[in-house]
């Protein structure tokens, strides 16, 4: 008799490269701060608040096809579990990038204050005593 020692299987890792082809032409924009803060704005406006209860209605469509009606082979229930998945994905990515923090470059009170005092600087006063600045002691 032979007494055999198992060994342990031996892990090599190995480096797989895929190669993912895009459509051209595709520009490359990056995510300056200009498209951030626009992207930011997008929740108020009515058409991409359409779009995104409508892609919402169809996640839950598919979610009740899914778990409450017949599926005639395990690749519909395959599809359908999908589909859920993917547009839950979409709309995680569209709250992450329109949820960005806005971070104005000047406060609402000093434009007005700006604006009022460009007003002030151009009216003509006829008749009155131009304002002195209060005295300091």
């Amino acid at each position: 008799m032979f007494w055999f020692k198992k060994k342990e299987p031996v892990v090599v890792e190995k480096i797989i490269y895929k190669v993912v082809e895009v459509k051209a032409p595709r520009t490359n924009t990056k995510w300056s701060k200009e498209i951030k803060d626009a992207v930011s704005t997008l929740p108020s406006h009515p058409g991409f608040i359409a779009l995104m209860e409508r892609q919402e209605l169809h996640r839950q469509m598919l979610a009740h096809k899914c778990a409450h009606e017949y599926h005639k082979d395990q690749r519909e229930s395959d599809y359908l579990q999908a589909g859920i998945f993917w547009l839950g994905y979409a709309q995680r990515l569209v709250d992450g990038a329109t949820k960005l923090p806005l971070t104005p470059t000047m406060d609402a009170f000093d434009e007005e204050m700006e604006a009022f005092k460009q007003i002030d600087a151009t009216i003509e006063r006829i008749g009155m005593e131009q304002p002195q600045a209060a005295e300091v002691n």
